[in-house]
């Protein structure tokens, strides 16, 4: 810390930009040299290091660093551990490293006053501090820097003295460790050329000979800029080295010799262009800086990039990282001056992304987008669109793959902001006629619906006073994201809720500035950090920042402006259905606009495995209607579900659509003997021509044999196969469902999935494609029954199907909801795992997902009575059940239609105005007044009898609730609503294509 940090830093009064900038100028008058500057708020961990080095003199020996010792007595709390921030793995790493500065303590004889008894004491309070915060620790969760190797070491240094630690996680922690020292070798350290292992040095006490490190050790940074790393090795080497010991007492300085050190120092690189960088940007700095202003700022980073060929680390001649590197760049763009980025593009670039060192073991997000931002800056952009390509794909991959993380700063909104100051950058570069190499599906597809996303997450956090996350800085954070966002052509009443809520996000920090956010350690590296400056740089951008405007083309404005009428249409549509009614989606414009945006590419997949132009329907309006269903659900949820499964099971629907309308207006119209050819290559085609027993399909086939009753053609024994490829018909559908099958069996997620699920699986697609072909079947021979057919044919039609039977198998199998459960389970899964685990969790999963394909026959053919009585496809209402409706004598039928008389003295309680349940009120919307009574009562029925598979549904996904970790039911949830939807959307509006009539 320099002198006058405090001043600036801790006020109650956030400095503004031109303050800061005023700062940084004044630090080599004042104070010295810029480059040990450094604002990291203080480490357990290193300053435990630093109380352990002793200096041996004629005399005797005696700590270096006495009050490094004592701040690590008066920090230890009651119950013996040390550290403040919510970070469990900061507090387990802290403590361990306090415990083992105290048993070296003891060891040493070296009390410094401290009676021996005290000693012990707060040995004991500090193991079983210990103790108690590894017993609930998963190793697998945590992403600081080098944990896997810094935890297993201290562990296995107090060891040493007799203490030992057993827990739960400890086997996963030693499997992490071993993963990370498999790729370790000695050369590493002792080669000339510094590795990022340095900077943990002090793990490899005991593994490596620290006499051969001390090359890597300077007086200005130390070893890698560790005040840890460089006591360890002064402590282990067998000769005293007075670079590291001038080093550490400059650290403890810096800190005003109160005892309490930095986990890095110096970090001026990194700390000042993050700094400058950010107030430098469009927007936020009041005025023009002057020429030797400009010229002065740039001296520092102009000089480390040119000792260090291009490319920079957090301080000068320490390892150099794209992340430094890639700011630097963009703090002297701002600065007037751009350097040549070729350094970091020939040292950091891969096949896929940016690396943030060269041996890095995986990629950091945040460093791709500085690496972005950078590359964007310059005048000739398009010289650098393969690398802007290249890096834009790795974000949006990991964005649309799930919650945004990173390595180096714990909160999502740090990669919100950053990602959305990527896009916009890009974006802009774009629409100004550069980058026009880039592939139109991200441009106009795939950004439109990332920015709407991070967009929608940052509103949905907001809190009610104002704030995110209750901290000041993940505020400034949210505030800086709404403020990119502001420059796009959203529709007017939008813009007005983002201005809101930036303003109310503005008014927090005011009236909370100065106050402690010491509990909001958001930076990482071994342990959690904030730093001062960096802090108030971000607080002070988001209190300043004002918007500027940016001139569109009509492209982008189309991409971000929904066609009115149409977005008012869908929002009343929308807004209507029950599900929505009662949880409102806050920000429908974004999910209309990242629904349009998958629409776009929804349709460039239209004829990949259907020429849906060849199909005689009529035109396929559901095109844009899915990408909205499953984004508004997604919306609702909290974007519980992943970019990657919405989009996949957005594309998977569509098929499913196709593939219904195939089936009824193609394979429907092959007859007969060519028609039965088709099972047993559906049966190959799918690996079940070995698993005859599974199939309730292939005992309805068998079963069933109404069109062979009606048309007389009935298959001999023993008559001759004939080929597939002798009967075009048969041939042509084959080709055209294989297409399907393997699309769906063969999908890269399902081969990650246990094999018992992928047969499953194929079991469930040939169960599909079957009862299409028995429906189709079954709807022909109730059309010529119906139209000429005797009491007996009629009779003996319905002999073998009762209602219950033909809509819990045949009817739910072809509504494409079984299979599609299943494929979503394995989407939601981990690799080579079921989500559901258990023999109650599989079972309750599987029921529930039955009672959801059966509701949604009920609801699909409540509404598409009058589609399918023109068409003559089999409906549930064509059932003798619903012909006779003599309706209860006793006044005693509940709501639903149910009454004691059926269900015993206590009946299943229904509430129509449930969150799911359709509404009286939507289903008169299909009651003309001039309709039947009794067709009334009939679809009163089926409504009550689909009431009572949701009931079901409901009581099996709250059975299932106890069994199933949350995360996984947040995301099933979204698939029932994404069904619900779809029935409540059938309940007012059929919206299924309709068979055209050909000559």
């Amino acid at each position: 810390m320099t002198p006058g940090e405090d001043r600036i830093f801790d006020s109650c009064v956030c400095p503004g930009p031109i303050e800061i900038i005023a700062y940084i100028l004044a630090l080599d008058d004042e104070h010295g040299d810029a480059s040990r500057f450094g604002t990291f708020s203080g480490s357990i961990h290193d300053t435990a290091w630093l109380s352990m080095v002793l200096k041996f003199t004629a005399e005797r020996r005696e700590p270096l660093f006495p009050e490094c010792f004592e701040h690590l007595l008066e920090s230890q709390q009651s119950d013996g551990a040390w550290g403040t921030t919510p970070s469990q793995v900061d507090s387990i790493l802290n403590s361990l490293a306090g415990l083992l500065a105290l048993v070296t303590r003891r060891a040493s004889k070296l009390t410094d006053g401290l009676d021996s008894k005290q000693l012990d004491l707060r040995i004991e309070r500090a193991r079983l501090g210990i103790k108690d915060r590894l017993q609930d620790w998963d190793p697998s969760q945590d992403v600081h820097v080098g944990f896997e190797i810094l935890v297993p070491s201290l562990l296995r240094q107090v060891e040493e003295y007799g203490i030992r630690f057993h827990f739960p996680g400890h086997s996963t922690l030693m499997y992490l460790h071993n993963q990370k020292l498999r790729k370790f070798d000695h050369s590493l350290v002792y080669s000339s050329k510094p590795t990022t292992l340095l900077h943990s040095l002090e793990a490899f006490v005991g593994l490596v000979d620290f006499g051969r490190v001390g090359h890597h050790c300077t007086e200005a940074s130390g070893v890698f800029g560790s005040p840890a790393a460089t006591a360890a090795y002064l402590i282990n080497a067998p000769t005293w080295d007075d670079r590291a010991e001038r080093y550490l007492r400059t650290v403890v300085a810096a800190k005003r010799n109160t005892g309490i050190v930095p986990s890095a120092y110096p970090t001026c690189i990194f700390e000042l262009s993050w700094t400058l960088s950010t107030i430098l940007a469009p927007g936020v700095l009041p005025r023009q800086l002057r020429a030797f202003e400009k010229e002065k700022l740039r001296h520092l980073f102009e000089t480390s990039l040119h000792d260090q060929d291009g490319a920079i680390g957090f301080a000068p001649g320490v390892l150099e990282d794209a992340d430094d590197t890639a700011r630097t760049l963009m703090t002297l763009q701002d600065l007037g001056k751009p350097a040549s980025p070729e350094g970091m593009i020939h040292k950091f670039q891969t096949d896929q992304h940016f690396r943030t060192y060269e041996l890095e073991g995986s990629p950091s997000f945040s460093a791709n987008c500085h690496v972005v931002l950078s590359l964007t800056g310059y005048d000739e952009t398009n010289k650098y669109a393969p690398q802007l390509q290249r890096a834009l794909t790795f974000l949006l991959e990991a964005e649309e793959s799930g919650p945004l993380s990173d390595k180096w700063n714990v909160s999502p909104q740090y990669c919100r902001m950053l990602f959305m100051q990527t896009l916009l950058s890009l974006l802009k570069r774009h629409n100004d006629g550069y980058l026009e190499s880039f592939p139109a599906d991200i441009i106009h597809a795939r950004v439109p619906g990332c920015i709407c996303r991070l967009l929608s997450q940052t509103l949905s956090d907001q809190r009610a006073d104002g704030s995110w996350a209750e901290s000041l800085e993940v505020t400034a954070y949210s505030i800086l994201t709404l403020s990119h966002c502001l420059s796009l052509p959203w529709p007017l009443d939008f813009k007005f809720h983002l201005n809101e809520s930036l303003k109310r996000g503005q008014q927090y920090l005011r009236a909370r500035y100065g106050t402690t956010d010491d509990q909001h350690y958001l930076w990482i590296e071994k342990i959690s950090y904030r730093s001062s400056i960096l802090h108030s740089t971000y607080c002070s951008a988001a209190l300043n920042i004002c918007i500027v405007e940016h001139i569109w083309n009509n492209v982008v404005i189309d991409c971000f402006t929904p066609q009115r009428g149409i977005s008012q249409q869908m929002k009343g549509a929308f807004s209507s259905l029950p599900l929505f009614q009662q949880s409102p989606l806050r920000f429908m414009d974004l999910a209309f606009i990242e629904a349009g945006g998958m629409a776009k590419r929804l349709r460039s997949f239209r004829d990949t495995l259907f020429t849906r132009d060849d199909i005689p329907m009529t035109a396929d309006k559901y095109v844009d209607l899915i990408p909205m269903v499953w984004v508004a659900c997604n919306h609702k949820s909290g974007h519980i579900l992943s970019a990657y499964i919405v989009w996949e099971m957005i594309l998977l629907s569509l098929l499913n659509f196709q593939v219904d309308e195939y089936m009824e207006s193609v394979v429907g119209r092959i007859e007969g003997l060519e028609l039965q050819m088709l099972e047993p290559f559906l049966r190959q085609e799918c690996g079940c021509e070995n698993d005859r027993s599974h199939s309730a399909a292939d005992a309805r086939t068998r079963e069933s044999d109404l069109t062979d009753r009606v048309k007389k053609r009935k298959m001999s024994e023993g008559k001759a196969y004939i080929a597939q490829n002798e009967v075009p018909a048969v041939a042509s559908a084959s080709r055209t469902l294989s297409r399907f099958i393997q699309h769906v069996i063969k999908h890269a997620s399902v081969l990650r999935s246990p094999p018992s699920m992928q047969r499953e699986l194929a079991r469930e697609v040939y169960d599909f494609l079957v009862a299409h072909i028995t429906h189709n079947q079954d709807s022909v021979a109730f059309a010529l029954l119906k139209g000429s057919g005797t009491q007996d044919d009629m009779q003996a039609m319905y002999g073998k199907r009762t209602y219950i039977d033909w809509v819990s198998t045949t009817a739910s199998d072809d509504t494409s909801c079984p299979f599609s459960f299943l494929f979503f389970t394995i989407l939601i899964s981990a690799r080579a795992r079921n989500c559901f685990q258990g023999a109650r969790a599989n079972y309750l999963s599987r029921r529930l997902g039955r009672h959801l394909a059966t509701m949604c026959r009920q609801y699909n053919d409540y509404g598409s009575v009058e589609r399918d009585a023109e068409e003559c496809n089999l409906n549930s209402l064509d059932f003798p059940e619903f012909q006779s409706v003599p309706g209860p004598t006793d006044g005693s039928c509940n709501a639903n239609g149910f009454g004691p008389g059926t269900h015993g003295s206590n009946p299943p309680t229904v509430r129509p105005t449930d969150v799911y349940s359709i509404t009286t009120a939507e289903r008169n919307k299909h009651e003309s007044s001039g309709s039947k009574p009794e067709k009334r009562a009939s679809k009163d029925d089926l409504m009550a009898i689909a009431d009572f598979e949701r009931s079901c549904m409901q009581l099996a996904l709250e059975k299932l609730t106890n069994v199933s970790p949350s995360s996984t039911i947040q995301k099933l949830q979204v698939f029932i609503d994404v069904t619900d939807a779809f029935g409540q959307i059938y309940v007012q509006k059929d919206i299924a294509s309709r068979l055209q009539c050909t000559s």
